[in-house]
């Protein structure tokens, strides 16, 4: 009883591996996570103003929403990276003072409205930076945004 001929196993065709597919969406290879210890607590755009209750509870939800997103659809939720030189003065100088002044680029996220998250993009980490409840740190000229 044959079973065909032998094929060297150098010259076989290795068999695919399934690789369990990851619950957590992948940003630049890992998971996105958020690091909140360069958080800025004073200036215009400090984490200080941020409300306890309702308001801190929805930035919360919304920031953990976006674990659960690939890139694209963190992009399409209106969330999306600003040239520094774009943003207000103001951000600009709040960088200087801060010592983050070297950036060229700043990630805005879309918590609702005009609600906005700054954070620096470091691969798959936002380093969380600002809170923006008015959309100031770089007005859009788009309406309702």
């Amino acid at each position: 009883m044959g079973h065909g001929p032998k094929i060297a196993k150098h010259l076989q065709k290795p068999e695919p591996t399934k690789r369990p597919k990851s619950k957590d969406p992948v940003i630049e290879g890992s998971p996105l996570a958020w690091r909140f210890s360069g958080c800025d607590k004073d200036g215009p755009f400090s984490w200080a103003a941020l409300a306890h209750g309702e308001p801190f509870k929805e930035v919360i939800d919304r920031l953990h929403e976006f674990e659960m997103k690939s890139w694209d659809e963190i992009i399409e939720t209106g969330s999306h990276p600003v040239e520094v030189y774009k943003c207000e003065k103001s951000a600009r100088d709040r960088l200087a003072d801060i010592k983050q002044d070297d950036i060229d680029e700043l990630m805005s996220f879309r918590i609702s409205g005009k609600k906005r998250v700054w954070c620096i993009k470091d691969g798959n980490i936002m380093r969380v930076l600002w809170w923006d409840p008015t959309h100031t740190v770089c007005p859009s000229l788009k309406k309702h945004s």
